[in-house]
């Protein structure tokens, strides 16, 4: 009689093989596995590890610590010393060195870790595939794996080891029906092949797509079913949130607001770590007081309590509200709640008028009060400089800088932008266009002092400068499509015939409510709005500009590439 290993199933307790639920031979064993080609099994017994056929025979004389099934005709081998190696069907080693850790070979590969803790692939003959080494390697599918660099970011190589695209990822899954899963600081969603997103929303977490449907989870725990352009077909369950909460909670958002400016002006941050004493010392406080704040901003988890020495710190969170800190957004606390505030309490006017409500309450628009404000002005800089040093910290990446001669960076602030640009290229040379009172303020490092200037400006005026490129970061959303258009035009005056045009926004959606808070913040103080990728095409059609590229930076900020219509 012929049995088939494929036909036979793990007995109940894991002490044996069973066959047509008949006991495959009459030893019994600590523990097995099942049984994989060529028909050998990983067991466990008193001698320790190592495989057997469906007669229960020993394949080999060898005993290991732990066994694992062969997969491609290779077994994953822990060895008593704790390395770890594989060997072939016949019981031999695949190769004579040892790894601290081994996976099971699929598609020709297999991944390792070293005994420096580098993860790579091995190849079919055991060797390895590639030089580079990861801080992990994921199992290769369909030709591609995923690989997780020393930044803690992912993203897809080829058997060779090169890089499938250029885009990295906090985490990320390999393909299925050619959409992968991935992550951003934003969310869970689908990425092709381009490491492109098909879809512009973000989810909780993401299933891989089925016949063209996945199933995902919202930010409030709703599960829905999307189709591959990231539209909801059905929902399968509502929100987890209580309603009533959720919106009392955005109702009473303000006291979260108030804290942290209150927390920053009294400089607790910069306070930890402390118990409530030295805290409340450090900060002028009475120790209720303290106390009372300290336990909002642990409410609001910007910092942590140890109940055990009493002692409070300083979360992620908190730390950015540390005054000296370089990405610190304690500027912008200061300054947004100091202006803004006052203008969305007249949002309703402003939603009537199309208008901005900031004239009403200050007798003088968002841009004079900034500029005739000099302490206001000095803090709105930090702020706009912590968002530019976060968000364009990769835009050498996006900007081929090889390619032009002299680029203008206009209204871009205290030069974060093109400062980052010229240190990735080093032939370029860029010119900072910055209204007066700003330009005051800049300071040009000594490395870049050659190829870096700095000129006073008005947007609405011809511009001091021409280039062969024209950086505008967050510029036109402060604008009504007007004054956008005005200021495209006076960029199209600054440009050769071929140049090119950077856009730096965050891009509307249809699909998405992102950046609908963020829009109407502009509309009530600058008068500004945020636009659709279909909305700035219109604009730069208007001005006599052509898109070439759209790419995402991250969901908040968007380039879009454009030149001269011919």
């Amino acid at each position: 009689m012929t049995i088939n290993w494929r036909e036979t199933t793990v007995s109940e307790d894991e002490t044996h093989h069973l066959w047509k639920e008949k006991p495959l031979y009459s030893k019994r064993f600590v523990s097995v596995l099942k049984f994989h080609s060529p028909g050998l099994a990983p067991v466990l017994d008193e001698s320790g590890a190592y495989h057997i056929n469906i007669r229960g025979e020993s394949l080999c004389p060898q005993r290991y610590f732990r066994t694992f099934g062969f997969y491609e005709g290779k077994a994953a081998i822990e060895s008593g010393d704790g390395g770890w190696f594989h060997i072939s069907s016949d019981g031999s080693r695949l190769y004579p060195e040892h790894y601290r850790w081994c996976g099971n070979f699929q598609g020709d590969h297999c991944t390792v870790r070293d005994t420096s803790g580098r993860y790579f692939h091995l190849n079919n003959h055991g060797k390895p595939a590639y030089a580079a080494r990861w801080r992990y390697a994921g199992d290769f599918r369909d030709g591609m794996a995923v690989v997780q660099n020393d930044e803690g970011m992912h993203s897809h190589i080829h058997p060779d080891g090169e890089l499938i695209h250029q885009k990295w990822f906090s985490d990320l899954d390999v393909f299925h029906k050619g959409l992968a899963r991935a992550r951003d600081k934003e969310g869970w969603f689908h990425v092709n092949r381009n490491g492109t997103p098909v879809y512009e929303r973000r989810f909780n977490q993401v299933e891989p797509f089925y016949n063209g449907q996945a199933r995902v989870e919202t930010s409030d725990g709703a599960l829905r079913i999307i189709n591959e352009q990231g539209k909801t077909l059905t929902q399968l369950r509502s929100s987890q949130q209580d309603p009533l909460h959720t919106v009392s909670r955005d109702i009473v958002g303000y006291w979260r607001t108030y804290t942290i400016y209150a927390a920053v002006q009294l400089k607790i941050f910069d306070a930890l770590p402390g118990a409530i004493p030295q805290v409340a010392g450090k900060s002028s406080l009475s120790e209720d007081s303290a106390k009372r704040i300290l336990r909002a901003l642990w409410e609001m988890n910007l910092i942590h309590y140890d109940g055990e020495t009493k002692v409070y710190s300083n979360l992620a969170g908190g730390e950015l509200l540390k005054r000296n800190e370089a990405y610190s957004l304690a500027p912008a606390s200061i300054s947004f709640t100091e202006t803004h505030v006052s203008s969305w309490e007249l949002l309703a006017a402003s939603l009537q008028t199309g208008k901005s409500a900031f004239l009403g309450c200050k007798d003088k628009d968002w841009f004079q009060n900034l500029y005739q404000n000099q302490d206001y002005m000095k803090e709105y800089q930090k702020a706009m400089d912590t968002y530019a040093l976060h968000d364009y910290r990769e835009i050498a990446e996006f900007i081929d800088g090889g390619k032009h001669r002299k680029v203008i960076d206009a209204g871009g602030g205290k030069g974060t932008v093109i400062k980052n640009l010229l240190t990735a290229y080093p032939r370029l040379c860029g010119i900072l266009l910055e209204r007066p009172e700003v330009v005051e303020q800049i300071s040009v490092p000594q490395e870049l002092a050659d190829r870096f200037t700095v000129k006073s400006f008005d947007l609405f005026s011809p511009w001091p400068e021409s280039g062969d490129a024209v950086i505008l970061a967050r510029v036109l959303h402060d604008w009504d499509d007007e004054h956008a258009l005005r200021i495209l035009k006076f960029a199209k005056e600054s440009l050769s015939s071929d140049g090119t045009l950077y856009l730096f926004e965050l891009l509307l959606s249809e699909e998405s409510p992102d950046g609908g808070l963020l829009d109407l913040n502009m509309l009530t103080t600058t008068g500004g709005r945020e636009r659709s990728y279909e909305a700035f095409s219109e604009l730069l059609a208007s001005a006599g500009f052509v898109v070439y590229e759209k790419h995402s930076l991250s969901s908040v900020v968007n380039l879009i590439i454009t030149g001269l219509r011919k």
